[in-house]
């Protein structure tokens, strides 16, 4: 096995080590328990999971992070690699909305729901083809264009309802100011260098199809749920969030050491380093080590200059970066070297899994109610 992946694998297991031993202190440990006693009980097992989860990443990627906050080109590398992710996003989702208005069909993809599954994993999505030198100079004046914006681990990139219903109110961001834009800004340039926009004009034949029978099937679980409920006193106590940043590291300081504890500072700080309390002093500090001179547009908020200063800085950064990033995505597929998956990628399918297969049953129960034959083939 190559030394690359042998590390890889060595990592994983670790990880899931950590996570198993994590969770079974959480839930034997008793100063746990009077800890979570103080909390909604229907949030602590989703917390246990989900912290043990967390705790394994601290321990196997918090060095990398501190490391990066010293290492800022790492930084944009990882942005970089996004970015060739984004250009797949959108071929997938135009192969979406071909497949929504059945002009095509995708071995394997029986229900619409199923793209969010190859979204999450698009590393490996096989309906697509690589990434081609002009589309990453096509993402290359995107970054340069002005309406690009950094961004890690976007989540929503084949949410074709809201899309789409965006794209047919005729909303524009940027003059609409107090519109809440869904659609990200990669997909209309794309469209408007490309001449894509169209595809949003296709019917969604297939999706009202899946909608009829998933209404009737939400419709039965509804009548169900109301025959069979019953009156429950409600906890009042607070829930259990993994996502508190703020819970999470006091939680870490009363529980773990140190070390997990200096970890655990520096990867929230890293996912949160676009906080609006940090921004401001975030752009300075990229402008004080920026190699290059940076210019500063006019504006009447010297603070938004600042910051649009520092945004501009960035995306050039990334833009130098793409080429050679792009140079090593080609060597990997030449070569057959894996795209590994990240723990936050992991969990994005896992969750994008039930997401299906809650629409999957939808849809044959919704079939199944109107005595059609309990299949996807319609």
């Amino acid at each position: 096995m190559p030394p690359h992946i042998q590390e890889k694998f060595e990592e994983e297991i670790r990880v899931e080590i950590i996570r198993q031993q994590t969770e079974e202190d959480l839930r034997t440990n008793p100063s746990y328990q009077e800890y979570f006693s103080q909390f909604n009980p229907a949030s602590v097992e989703s917390f246990i999971r989900n912290y043990a989860r967390r705790k394994a990443f601290y321990l196997t990627r918090g060095q990398d992070y501190i490391q990066q906050e010293e290492q800022h080109t790492f930084r944009y590398k990882l942005i970089a690699e996004e970015g060739l992710w984004a250009i797949q996003q959108k071929k997938l989702f135009n192969l979406q909305c071909q497949w929504r208005a059945e002009q095509v069909k995708l071995k394997g993809v029986e229900h619409s729901s199923q793209f969010h599954l190859l979204s999450s994993n698009i590393q490996h999505c096989p309906y697509l083809s690589p990434v081609s030198k002009a589309e990453m100079d096509l993402y290359v004046s995107f970054l340069r264009s002005g309406n690009a914006s950094l961004f890690l681990s976007y989540d929503n990139w084949q949410d074709y309802e809201a899309f789409k219903t965006e794209y047919e109110a005729g909303t524009i961001p940027s003059i609409d100011e107090t519109f809440d834009e869904h659609m990200p800004a990669w997909y209309r340039f794309y469209d408007e260098y490309m001449g894509t926009s169209s595809l949003l004009d296709l019917p969604d034949v297939r999706g009202e199809k899946e909608n009829r029978y998933r209404s009737i099937a939400r419709q039965r679980q509804l009548e169900s749920m109301k025959r069979n409920k019953q009156n429950k006193e409600v906890d009042q106590r607070p829930y259990l969030s993994v996502y508190d940043t703020e819970l999470v590291e006091s939680f870490v300081r009363r529980f773990e050491d140190k070390k997990v504890l200096k970890y655990c500072r520096a990867v929230e700080s890293f996912q949160q380093m676009l906080d609006e309390q940090l921004e401001l002093d975030d752009a300075l500090e990229k402008l004080r080590n920026a190699s290059i001179s940076v210019s500063i547009k006019s504006c009447s908020d010297w603070k938004e200059a600042i910051i649009d200063a520092a945004r501009r800085y960035e995306l050039e950064q990334v833009a130098c970066i793409l080429p050679a990033v792009h140079q090593e995505y080609v060597f990997r597929l030449e070569n057959g070297i894996n795209f590994t998956q990240s723990l936050i990628d992991k969990k994005r399918e896992e969750y994008a899994f039930q997401i299906c297969e809650n629409a999957r049953k939808q849809i044959l129960e919704g079939r199944s109610i109107l005595g059609e034959p309990e299949n996807l083939r319609f």
